[in-house]
């Protein structure tokens, strides 16, 4: 069954490193990108967060964003002092002092609060210990997306089997309209040579049969509802495949509405004419809804 590219999610879990939460948007992109906002902490992870999720997912615009309330041991870190920095700050500051003859001294509170005096590090993160935990809580996450958008591709299914069914409808009301062309253009003509020539001429039937054979051969839709009618089986068939078929579906339903043009611009009648109107029309809901299909 196909599956939508539009879904959302969002996964929480208690890690060693901290509560881990990951929230997962995805909308439809001709290909695959992956875009992760995470803290500066996970990172480093962002590459293997792209390639696991194209791994999973064909097409969309997939949107990660993670969020990580580090606990415990996690978020301590160490004060470590630069001193030589401390004393390249002090000897400028008294040099400026001297300079400009001012009379306060350079005190401590003003060396601690410089920039790079002081410095919180954290401790060092066991880089595939946290990816487990992370990859673990993605793969759940995902998961969870593909079970979203799995059941809106079912009800987009519903939705195109519906249209393709009113499409091979109207497909068999023009067939019906175009039965007997052959008489009503032979009809037509005659009625039509008659008041030309005035009766004063009689008409040639082979040759009237032969003119009109040729003027029905360029009103002639059988070919065009053959070929819309096996487009139709091919979109059917490839609504049952479970591999990604967006495009495939895609370029089915741009040939479903060429065979419809053609038939437009053969139709003879206001009736066949009309069909097509409403034939377009069923075609292009079915091309909406395939943009979305993964």
């Amino acid at each position: 069954m196909i599956k939508s590219m539009t879904g959302y999610s969002r996964f929480s879990s208690e890690t060693r490193f901290g509560a881990l939460t990951i929230e997962l948007k995805a909308w439809n992109h001709r290909y695959c990108n992956v875009t992760v906002r995470s803290p500066n902490s996970l990172s480093q992870f962002e590459h293997r967060i792209q390639n696991l999720i194209k791994r999973r997912v064909t097409r969309g615009q997939i949107q990660v964003s993670i969020e990580l309330l580090e606990i415990g041991s996690s978020s301590a870190g160490s004060l470590v002092l630069d001193l030589a920095l401390a004393k390249q700050y002090h000897q400028k500051l008294v040099q400026l002092q001297n300079e400009v003859d001012l009379s306060s001294d350079v005190s401590v509170n003003l060396l601690a609060g410089l920039p790079g005096v002081f410095d919180l590090q954290k401790p060092a993160v066991a880089e595939e210990e946290t990816w487990a935990e992370l990859q673990s809580t993605l793969e759940t996450a995902l998961d969870q997306l593909n079970v979203a958008r799995q059941t809106e591709g079912n009800a987009m299914c519903e939705a195109l089997s519906q249209h393709l069914g009113a499409v091979r409808s109207l497909a068999e009301e023009v067939q019906s309209c175009s039965e007997g062309i052959m008489q009503g253009v032979q009809e037509k003509l005659e009625i039509r040579l008659k008041e030309l020539l005035s009766n004063r001429i009689e008409i040639d039937p082979d040759r009237l049969v032969m003119e009109a054979g040729l003027i029905a051969s360029r009103s002639d839709i059988s070919e065009e509802l053959v070929r819309l009618d096996s487009h139709c089986k091919q979109f059917e068939q490839t609504l049952q495949v479970s591999e990604p078929v967006g495009r495939r579906l895609d370029f089915i339903s741009q040939e479903m509405n060429r065979e419809v043009n053609t038939i437009a611009s053969k139709a003879s009648s206001r009736a066949a004419s009309s069909l097509c109107v409403s034939l377009k029309a069923e075609i292009e809901k079915i091309r909406e809804l395939v943009q979305n299909v993964e």
